[in-house]
């Protein structure tokens, strides 16, 4: 990291502890000051023995997504921006969209340039590759080590995925990729969205590294309620899951945030096989979430984003296997980048909102907000699927299907084959949500 990097890593020395050696597969390891030192590591054995006694009864585990997790501190921090304007933060774009279905006209903002510029263009956005080693009752959850069942690490497989990696992808028929070789999986989610506007063009969003190599963090989480369970992993063996509080886990990752990105940089925090519990362990569990704050610099608006890669399909199922959680987030992030905490753009806190909607993917009820992976949720109301894409050296991937800004707004279609949604579940608007 460089020399501001460093300073301002030294300011969060309570909040991450200190990697002792390089991590494996190449990653580059960095050090902190400790927070507390982890439990003595398990021996092979024990670690065996203690998954078999705490093996988890996953069919009480639901998944669940958040645009921003909850807390005493969001409130201050909400009133702090909204005192402010967003000032250094990402590239976005602002519009007003008229929905007729309420009359009612909406202020939207998205990460990257407009797609109905007289010339759409295409929008580097630099991103903060951070890997997540977890330390708790005696075992380290290492994205960085070899899974399991699989021979490359959950860090190499994410870092690798079509998230990143260019790649041709084809949205109900149409192939929307901007160049020969392909585009990265949320860039192409947005030019599908944006289609009759961009077809013909190479307008994008794309997600440049910072650095070559992941930065990795390891934590002890300290919460007394947190706790490894056992669970099958896909070749006959027993895996370890992290239970952790959200507040703790939230507080990790702004120190991340604070000690190695820029508020125009999006710091991108992977862990493995991670479970987030809200409160207490029966409201369990979070596999991901982005969000708004304040810079630590208080030179602008950092937004972050987390999320789980599974690696076993007995957490959550076939449906929440490796990337789809990151597509759902991602795509979220894009679309609704300050989740109504910012006074200062267009709309301010009411940013991004749109006529309510629901009965579908994750949302039960009604919801007025522009989260471009909730209405479609894997498994959950309407039980939907996710999907598979190729990947690096033939491995195959999955996203979730993505609804498009129309579906919310019940605008006319404007996206790939007059769908709307990026895979074609969505292929009509639903009327007033009650």
């Amino acid at each position: 990291m460089n020399t501001d990097q460093q300073g301002r890593a030294a300011g969060m020395g309570a909040a991450l502890a200190r990697t002792v050696a390089t991590a494996a597969a190449g990653l580059a390891a960095v050090g902190l000051t400790v927070a507390a030192a982890p439990a003595p590591l398990k021996s092979q054995m024990a670690q065996h023995q203690f998954l078999q006694q705490h093996m988890a009864n996953t069919r009480a585990w639901k998944p669940m997504f958040m645009v921003k997790p909850p807390g005493a501190y969001r409130m201050a921090r909400r009133a702090l921006l909204a005192a402010n304007p967003p000032g250094v933060t990402v590239p976005y774009w602002s519009t007003q969209i008229t929905s007729p279905l309420d009359g009612q006209t909406y202020n939207v903002s998205m990460i990257g340039s407009s797609p109905y510029a007289p010339t759409p263009t295409n929008t580097n956005v630099t991103y903060v590759p951070v890997v997540l080693r977890i330390h708790l009752s005696g075992f380290v959850i290492d994205p960085t080590a070899v899974s399991h069942c699989d021979s490359q690490s959950a860090a190499r497989r994410f870092f690798n995925s079509p998230i990143f990696r260019p790649t041709v992808v084809n949205s109900n028929g149409v192939n929307v990729s901007a160049v020969p070789g392909g585009t990265q999986l949320i860039s192409a989610f947005q030019r599908a969205n944006f289609w009759n506007a961009v077809k013909g063009t190479a307008y994008g969003v794309t997600l440049v590294p910072s650095r070559l190599s992941p930065i990795v963090v390891d934590w002890s989480p300290t919460n007394p309620t947190d706790f490894v369970a056992g669970v099958s992993d896909n070749c006959g063996g027993v895996v370890p899951v992290p239970v952790v509080e959200i507040n703790e886990f939230d507080t990790e990752l702004q120190a991340i945030a604070a000690a190695y990105a820029h508020p125009n940089q999006v710091p991108v925090t992977l862990s493995v096989d991670t479970a987030i519990y809200i409160g207490t362990t029966s409201n369990c569990c979070v596999l991901g979430y982005h969000n708004a704050i304040p810079s630590a610099d208080a030179t602008g608006t950092q937004l972050y984003a987390t999320g789980a890669y599974f690696d076993t399909n007995a957490v959550f199922g076939p449906t929440f296997a490796d990337t789809t959680i990151w597509t759902h987030e991602l795509a979220e992030m894009f679309d609704d980048p300050f989740v109504q905490n910012i006074s200062g753009i267009p709309g301010g806190v009411n940013n991004d909102l749109t006529p309510a909607w629901g009965h579908t993917g994750q949302q039960g009820g009604c919801q007025n907000n522009l989260e471009a992976g909730d209405p479609l949720t894997p498994n959950q109301f309407g039980n939907y699927p996710n999907f598979p894409v190729p990947g690096v050296g033939g491995f195959t991937y999955h996203q979730q299907d993505l609804p498009f800004h129309d579906w919310f707004y019940r605008t006319p279609s404007s996206s790939t084959g007059g769908k709307y949604s990026m895979k074609g579940i969505f292929t009509a608007v639903q009327g007033v949500c009650s």
